[in-house]
């Protein structure tokens, strides 16, 4: 082998080490551990993007698995698969520390004895791996090589373009229905050790059809979450729509999309959309050949030797005609450069949105992200209120009317036809309505955003630049649309899936475990900034007699009433929550006990004009008993406070009810 032949190979070792992964101590906890796991991301080496100062800036870190290092000696790994294997055997990890469950006995590699690429690649088929430690010779860590970064460094070599997806793929699935739970599916991953679940609907004729898919990482984080994992199904966190291949898609067409969509593996599927099998980073890997691989190494080199020796002879025959060419090659590496800026900012968006917590977290920073795509355009994010059946904007930029902020179903032929619609100003009657047709627009692109067939949104750019909208910029809108689709639609799913977890489902107000947690961080707060914090306690007076004599259907009326009386009566920024049974906490932040006395009194005042009315006639009034404390003057932690304010609700209540007490130090 030459010696750039070596260099090569050396310089494909570099890019597959990470040598910044996951660490941790052995005496960790193992549920901060999956917190660790459920936040981090494997690194991806091809996503580097470049700022205006030409300053590089890393991705989120990922990993699938944390390294034990003590006294800088690995000591053992914790994985992803090891912690879905735990969650079967239904093993309590409250009190477990890292060192209890860790792998011990591990392969490891010393940097100095990687010869080159298929060193690895050899060890990772023999072993049947997916993480490799890299040390030193006095065994101390240098990295880690994964199966993500192994493929990542493969992205120059030319080797995959000639064998195609049905060579490689398992076509012996493992599936599961949408009804199945998470803990059912986190059974399948143990028993047939496999690192994903493909969720399937299935035809009268048994014909398999994917919709979605559950990985090992996806029930780390339901884990980390603290998700009933028998009650939640598969239907409801799967992550969808799929995407996939065919069965004569090139391994090199796989590889690229793996990269691009930052995933793991990729369903494959017939012509119907049928499930024919599924590829991984490791299958791609494991049909690497030997001979073929230092071959094209050979002959890329060689195609390299060549090149160079044209160069010097043209230099000589014709120089300007080289110079030409150079200018062409200048161009391509120019597109180049920014298509790889593109995608580097398309990530980072991915990143960016799958690290949000609400939608209203996107608003600002998604515009940024496109406005750096699309610098020369206006545009535009809507999502539909599902209330009205309105499309209102979730974020924007560029010199947009109002009127195209807020939109009708009817009003865009892209969300009417499910399609994509694309108008210029040479057809302007092509325009949909929404358009604010300004004499400098020369071109529109509205791309509908699906989910399972639904349309739930809709990204819309505008351009006034003369030559309209590209070919190249309609193709990169769409795999914009592609991304903001996925990352906003799993955004939303996050989002009902944590309120479904901190909202009562009678009232809908904050559960007494949003109270607690959302308690103790408002006295920290209160503490840091020394402000006062005010607790009401609310209780339904002759609640029981309610129910008895009208039954709990009208007992369950008159909280919802209470509740969204409450709601409507307290700053965006106050706290309203069921205590329990019919008893409710308002927490009034940065509130004196003179100002919270007042808000109780109103409180008391208003449901007192509140009653439960049939067919015009009044069946009951509704009252209210309130009890008042404040911090730091009644006490100085959450859980005093609330006991003072129900101290003083006890007052109200023996006093005869319909009233409001603030609590008294006692002498």
């Amino acid at each position: 082998m030459s010696t750039n032949t070596g260099q090569f190979l050396n310089s494909q070792i570099e890019k597959a080490i990470e040598k910044n992964p996951l660490i941790v101590t052995s005496d960790m906890p193992l549920t901060e551990a999956i917190n660790q796991l459920s936040q981090a991301r494997e690194e991806d080496e091809g996503i580097d993007a470049v700022t205006e100062s030409n300053q590089s800036i890393k991705p989120s870190k990922r990993s699938s698995c944390l390294l034990v290092v003590e006294n800088n000696q690995l000591l053992g790994i914790l994985t992803e698969r090891d912690i879905v294997r735990l969650i079967t055997q239904e093993i309590s990890i409250e009190n477990l520390k890292i060192n209890d469950v860790m792998t011990r006995q591990l392969i490891t590699i010393v940097a100095s004895d990687i010869e080159n690429i298929l060193t690895v690649v050899n060890c990772f088929r023999q072993h049947k791996i997916r993480h490799l430690p890299v040390l030193s010779k006095t065994g101390e860590l240098v990295g880690l090589i994964t199966v993500t970064s192994l493929r990542n460094s493969l992205k120059s070599v030319d080797l995959l373009k000639h064998r195609q997806v049905k060579e490689v793929m398992t076509t012996n699935v493992i599936h599961g229905s949408p009804d199945l739970s998470i803990f059912a599916l986190a059974e399948k991953m143990a028993k047939y050790q496999v690192s994903s679940i493909v969720i399937v609907r299935t035809d009268p004729q048994q014909q398999l059809y994917p919709i979605g898919i559950v990985t090992e990482r996806d029930i780390v984080q339901f884990q980390a979450l603290g998700m009933n994992i028998r009650q939640f199904r598969a239907s409801k966190v799967m992550s969808t729509p799929l995407h996939s291949l065919t069965p004569f898609d090139s391994l090199w067409v796989a590889h690229q999309k793996m990269q691009r969509l930052r995933v793991k593996r990729l369903v494959v599927c017939g012509s119907n959309d049928q499930l024919l099998g599924i590829v991984t980073q490791t299958s791609l890997l494991e049909n690497l050949n030997t001979v073929d691989m230092y071959g094209m190494i050979q002959i890329l080199q060689q195609e390299v030797d060549r090149l160079q020796t044209e160069k010097i002879e043209m230099l000589h025959r014709n120089n300007n005609h080289l110079e030409q060419k150079v200018q062409h090659l200048q161009e391509s590496v120019n597109r180049l450069e920014q298509h790889n800026q593109e995608m580097a900012t398309i990530n980072q968006m991915i990143d960016f949105l799958q690290a949000c917590e609400k939608i209203e977290d996107t608003k600002k920073m998604l515009a940024e992200f496109i406005k750096k795509l699309f610098p020369d355009f206006s545009g535009i994010v809507l999502s539909r209120d599902e209330d009205n059946n309105k499309f209102e904007s979730v974020s924007h930029y560029g010199n947009l009317a109002h009127s195209e902020m807020l939109l009708e179903f009817s009003h865009c032929s892209a969300l009417r036809h499910q399609q994509i619609h694309i108008a210029s100003n040479t057809q302007p009657e092509l325009f949909c309505s929404h358009v604010h047709q300004k004499p400098q627009i020369t071109g529109t692109i509205c791309i509908p955003l699906l989910s399972q067939g639904k349309v739930w949104g809709i990204f819309y750019l505008q351009s006034e630049l003369p030559q309209g909208i590209s070919n190249y910029q309609q193709q990169l809108a769409r795999t914009v649309a592609e991304q903001i689709s996925l990352g906003l639609y799993n955004l939303k799913l996050r989002e009902k899936l944590r309120n479904e977890s901190i909202r009562d489902s009678l009232t809908g107000l904050f559960n007494r475990r949003y109270l607690d947690e959302s308690l103790k961080q408002e006295i920290i707060k209160a503490k840091r900034y020394q402000q006062p914090l005010s607790i009401i306690m609310v209780d339904v007076d002759h609640f029981k007699q309610f129910n008895d004599t009208y039954g709990h259907d009208v007992g369950d009326i008159v909280l919802q009433k209470i509740a969204h009386f409450l709601q409507t009566k307290v700053r965006k920024y106050d706290i309203v929550c069921r205590y329990g049974g019919e008893e409710m906490t308002v927490i009034l932040t940065n509130t004196t006990l003179e100002i919270a006395q007042k808000r109780a009194d109103m409180i008391c005042s208003g449901v007192s004009k509140l009653s439960l009315q049939n067919q015009g006639e009044t069946l009951l009034y509704i009252t209210v008993s309130l009890g008042v404390a404040c911090f730091p003057l009644h006490g100085t932690t959450g859980e005093q406070i609330i006991q003072r304010a129900d101290e003083a609700l006890y007052q109200a209540k023996k006093a005869g009810r319909n009233r409001v007490v603030l609590y008294q130090l006692k002498q």
